[in-house]
């Protein structure tokens, strides 16, 4: 009995304590959920195929866009339109009729996740959905891009002695090459001795932006400032030097998009649109 009494008491004598009295505790902070990662799963093989990455990661991957997708806009700002009718004149002024470039990075990862073994480094296989394997090579990159793939390097190569004035009036005190970023900044600075000048210099800002796409501390040789320079560049095969970079996510990567919309037989118009039927495919 005396032990049910006390029980009463304290639950009487807890029930007089004002409520402002009682110790507050503190509310942890709830913590923001993460979206959940939708599975992905992919067909499997025969025994005598693998795929190159052997193991689905689990959590989320993203590809950001590698290339400039703005450099006609950054054109109309940086040399203007005399300049750009002469831009269209050279090998690259197809790329000027480039729809908007509606870049999917979920492609290039469902095409690494289906990438399989074998034994030829310069052709990307994928198994398609209905057991058909799937092959990119430089071929297929030459279609979809109009870059030439074909020729020698080395051919274009200068003596170290070759002047150039574009190289030493716009980088003063560079020796050899200049990175990216050092291209970057003078060209959407928009200070231009003549218009010769800015179409040179556009030349090389959408090759190191679009075409190689490469990162901001890379490399460029005074050699392809005296390309341009000459007109040299315009037989040099890019292509052959972009289609490397693929394998490395740099180089013109929205080549895989284009060519994926190529070989679908039904794609949802959300993804893309196809609006003309013009070489390069590309420019579709």
């Amino acid at each position: 009995m005396m032990m049910k009494i006390g029980h009463k008491l304290d639950k009487k004598s807890t029930k007089d304590v004002p409520k402002s009295s009682k110790p507050k505790v503190a509310k942890n902070p709830k913590k923001r959920r993460r979206k959940a990662v939708p599975t992905i799963s992919r067909p499997a093989l025969p025994r005598s195929i693998k795929y190159v990455i052997k193991k689905v990661p689990t959590h989320a991957i993203r590809f950001g866009v590698p290339f400039n997708t703005i450099f006609l806009e950054e054109f109309q700002k940086s040399i203007g339109n005399d300049v750009i009718d002469l831009f269209r004149a050279t090998i690259f002024g197809p790329y000027l009729d480039i729809p908007k470039c509606n870049f999917q990075g979920q492609i290039s990862k469902c095409l690494l996740l289906l990438e399989l073994e074998q034994g030829n480094s310069k052709v990307l296989h994928i198994r398609h959905a209905n057991g058909v394997i799937l092959k990119f090579g430089i071929k297929e990159f030459a279609i979809i891009t109009g870059l030439k793939c074909k020729g020698n390097t080395k051919e274009f190569e200068y003596p170290e002695s070759t002047p150039c004035r574009l190289f030493q009036k716009y980088f003063p005190g560079a020796v050899k090459s200049v990175s990216k970023n050092h291209l970057v900044q003078p060209f959407l600075m928009d200070n231009w001795e003549n218009n010769q000048d800015a179409l040179q210099m556009a030349i090389l800002y959408f090759l190191h932006t679009f075409i190689l796409a490469q990162t901001g501390d890379s490399s460029i040789s005074v050699n392809e400032f005296l390309m341009v320079k000459d007109g040299r560049y315009q037989v040099y095969p890019w292509g052959q030097i972009a289609f490397t970079k693929l394998y490395r996510l740099y180089g013109l990567s929205y080549a895989l998009n284009v060519w994926t919309y190529e070989f679908a037989s039904q794609l949802n118009p959300e993804i893309a649109v196809k609006e003309r039927n013009v070489i390069p495919r590309i420019c579709n």
